[in-house]
């Protein structure tokens, strides 16, 4: 499969998988209420921000959401040349008491948002075992029907059920515990679509 037609930095509409949102949450212990980085077709929680509503001019998420005593974030933030500007400003959020966020992003170790900004505030970060797929059930019945993307030949045409992981790892960084700061991994349950 072509993953640069799929996964490509032109297209950030890359919706958490609902089986992967509730994985993350079981598993970290959450009961997330916010999701700040969505549309609303792909919110995960109640409470979330589209980019209409521009997270980026909530300074304090306490302030903004005022029926909330503690704010649990999840964000998926866009995987492009924006994802710093995303991850920064959760992490400012956390500086406040009662919030806490863990953001589903790339495992890229090498750049200098994991250097300078993740291993500087982050408190823990949890690597994927394996690859996650991305998108809602309704992207891959839709894929499978389209003989051809971008003018190139789908190579999961008519392929029912058959789905592509994204070509890169992942990790869950945590900003805002109030604990030592810890690695680990987690694992997520595998894609099944029904056809």
């Amino acid at each position: 499969m072509n993953n640069d037609l799929m996964f490509s930095s032109e297209n950030q509409c890359w919706a958490t998988r609902w089986e992967t949102f509730h994985s993350i949450e079981e598993q970290l212990g959450r009961k997330y209420n916010l999701d700040p980085c969505c549309f609303e077709e792909t919110a995960k929680c109640e409470n979330f921000l589209t980019p209409k509503e521009d997270m980026f001019s909530v300074k304090n998420p306490l302030e903004h959401f005022l029926h909330l005593d503690q704010i649990q974030i999840f964000c998926n933030p866009e995987y492009g040349r924006a994802q710093a500007k995303f991850v920064e400003h959760i992490a400012d959020w956390c500086e406040y008491d009662n919030v806490i966020a863990d953001l589903l992003i790339p495992a890229r170790t090498d750049t200098l948002l994991y250097h300078d900004l993740i291993l500087e505030k982050a408190t823990s970060i949890k690597f994927v075992k394996g690859r996650i797929t991305f998108g809602s059930d309704e992207y891959w019945k839709d894929l499978w029907e389209q003989p051809f993307l971008n003018g190139k030949a789908n190579k999961l045409y008519k392929k029912y059920g058959k789905t592509a992981p994204a070509p890169f790892p992942s990790m869950v960084v945590t900003f805002g515990e109030d604990k030592p700061f810890e690695y680990g991994s987690i694992s997520l349950p595998k894609t099944k679509i029904k056809v």
